[in-house]
């Protein structure tokens, strides 16, 4: 890979009118790759904190960050897999700055401990990209009593983010990217119902067994949403922006761990299935692209926010949104509280 031209983009570029705004064309489609949106665009003097790098995305989002300048901190429990990438990134660019972050998300005690270490470093925080994510856990519940997919895809992020918030208001402008699925449209969650009840079946609790890890998995993609959209609406006006978007359907353990339907869901799927590269175009152009700069609390697909596959009904509830970061903010102080 070529190095960022003299002439490259910075990432600090605004736009800084509506006019300009309005101007935004969509340059990049679902076939366009990490690469193809970071050409030009330089990220010396920014760090970026990426959860679960080890696999699918993860990898390639880490790596053409890191090619591209940025200070890339891989928050991993696999610590010997994330050393071999790191290796891997230096050796196709020697001065690339990469570092090891131990984390365990199905543990807040490890998430508050990842947090504290990170802070103690001392480094800024202009890219938080929550790409880590679980649809068949190792485990159904964690040692925090909740149920694991919900735990380590809802849960450990959003304290991680409520830990490194800080950081992030310090390094402004600053941006959240959170990576949720295009199957936060398939909880089947009634919207007429109590934003009581609508909590009730997103945030299941230690030893919930049904409806099953599809539902669960949808549950907890929804919940990315809706963080992102209230975290968008808390933080934007301290120079921190928040995107949430949709990688498309990638060849990862996600789809290969998921039985006999994902089986078969490759056979007929393989001609749409994105190449990681593809898969974190997306991520990486919320992360980077000049553009956005004054773009925040948007969903992205295809590297673009026409939001057509948001299930908005339930997506854009701000009393939902507000009830599940309640809801979640209580059950953290419990958990701090305990362990005081």
């Amino acid at each position: 890979m070529s190095a960022p031209q003299p002439h490259a983009k910075s990432y600090s570029t605004c736009v800084t009118d509506n006019r300009a705004m309005a101007e935004r064309t969509q340059q990049f489609t679902w076939r366009s790759t990490a690469e193809d949106v970071l050409k030009d665009i330089d990220l010396t003097g920014k760090t970026a904190l990426i959860t679960g790098t080890n696999s699918g995305i993860g990898i390639e989002t880490a790596r053409s960050l890191a090619l591209h300048g940025a200070h890339v901190v891989m928050a991993n429990r696999n610590i010997p897999a994330s050393e071999k990438l790191r290796d891997e990134i230096i050796a196709e660019k020697p001065d690339a700055k990469v570092d090891i972050l131990p984390i365990e998300l199905s543990s807040l005690k490890s998430v508050k401990k990842a947090a504290e270490e990170y802070i103690a470093k001392g480094w800024p925080l202009h890219l938080l990209i929550l790409n880590a994510g679980v649809a068949k856990p190792l485990v159904d519940s964690t040692e925090d009593d909740l149920e694991a997919t919900y735990a380590v895809n809802h849960v450990a992020h959003f304290y991680l983010t409520q830990l490194l918030l800080p950081k992030l208001k310090q390094s402004a402008p600053s941006r959240v990217v959170i990576v949720s699925s295009d199957l936060h449209s398939s909880t089947k969650i009634d919207v007429s119902l109590p934003v009581g009840e609508k909590i009730k079946i997103l945030t299941p609790v230690a030893g919930t067994k049904e409806p099953g890890m599809f539902s669960f998995y949808a549950y907890s993609k929804l919940c990315n949403v809706l963080f992102a959209f209230a975290l968008h609406r808390k933080v934007h006006q301290n120079g921190v922006n928040v995107y949430v978007v949709h990688p498309g359907v990638i060849k990862t353990g996600l789809v290969r761990g998921s039985g006999f339907l994902g089986k078969v869901f490759q056979f007929f799927g393989t001609p749409f299935f994105r190449s990681i590269e593809q898969g974190a175009a997306t991520t990486v152009y919320c992360a980077a692209d000049p553009e956005l700069a004054n773009v925040s609390g948007k969903y992205f697909e295809n590297c673009w926010d026409d939001e057509k596959k948001l299930q908005k009904s339930l997506a854009r509830d701000e009393a939902l949104q507000d009830a599940l970061w309640k809801h979640t903010e209580e059950f953290l102080r419990k958990f701090e509280s305990s362990k005081m």
